[in-house]
């Protein structure tokens, strides 16, 4: 049996789908909201008088607690509690504390606490990328060229 879960395209973009509370597979928000609430979380976990986490917190999350093959996406993982890390594999910057999540067909929101910056995409049409799609990696990749 494949261990990884495909999930029809066509349920995705359905009202039922959206409206379902499914953990760690139907979040949804825009690309701006991410980088706000991953920002926050690369700055120490704070933004304009609301804490999302504590400094604690985001020390672990990105602390590994977990790595080895991923039987889900079906390549070598790094976890922290509750977030993917930085990994060989599908680089998310340069950084080794970055963390953050892919999602569905290429989206992706991560917090850089050492370059002090979070990053979200969001896109209208989904690729087929496990982790980072192309167009995701192009806009980070000169973000941090940036710097």
């Amino acid at each position: 049996a494949n261990p990884r879960p495909v999930v029809d395209p066509a349920l995705t973009n359905s009202r039922a789908w959206r409206g379902a509370e499914v953990p760690a597979a139907n979040g949804h928000a825009t690309a701006r909201a991410l980088a706000i609430l991953y920002g926050a979380l690369a700055i120490g976990g704070e933004l304009n008088g609301y804490r999302v986490l504590t400094p604690a917190s985001i020390k672990r999350a990105h602390t590994e607690q977990c790595s080895g093959p991923d039987l889900v996406l079906g390549v070598e993982s790094r976890w922290g509690l509750g977030f993917a890390l930085n990994q060989a594999v599908a680089p998310i910057g340069p950084n080794p504390r970055t963390f953050g999540h892919p999602g569905a067909g290429g989206s992706i929101g991560f917090a850089d606490p050492d370059a002090r910056v979070g990053f979200g995409y969001t896109m209208n049409q989904m690729g087929s990328d496990a982790l980072i799609d192309g167009r995701a990696g192009a806009l980070f990749n000169a973000m941090f060229a940036a710097f």
